[in-house]
């Protein structure tokens, strides 16, 4: 026996017929999404494996400058000790009267009239 067309739900109205489509494609695009991202993240797993397979090598491990890590210490100190010096020495345009850095001597600065 067919069930007779008063016992059937009424087609959805239009607007809503339209909104489930677009729901319908935004799932899609994120299905597509998440297996995209999945095989990017297979492919990053399978580099992070080499990566680590790589160091697990001697030549792998090997310290730039030598194997000895006092020695490189003391060398990245050293580069750290210069740096610190030369951004806590005044810049050369102090001896000119310019602690500020703009290009103009102090003394110029405050006689000109402000714009």
């Amino acid at each position: 026996m067919e069930p007779d067309a008063s016992s059937r739900p009424a087609a959805p109205p239009p607007t809503e017929w339209r909104a489930l489509s677009r729901l319908r494609e935004r799932v899609e695009e994120a299905a597509y999404e998440i297996e995209r991202l999945r095989s990017h993240n297979a492919a990053l797993a399978g580099r992070v494996a080499d990566l680590q397979a790589q160091l697990g090598s001697d030549e792998a491990l090997a310290l730039p400058g030598g194997t000895d890590p006092a020695a490189l210490r003391v060398k990245i100190q050293g580069f750290i000790d210069a740096i610190d010096e030369v951004l806590a020495s005044p810049g050369p345009d102090a001896a000119d009267g310019d602690a500020d850095g703009d290009g103009v001597p102090a003394d110029v600065a405050a006689s000109d009239p402000a714009p």
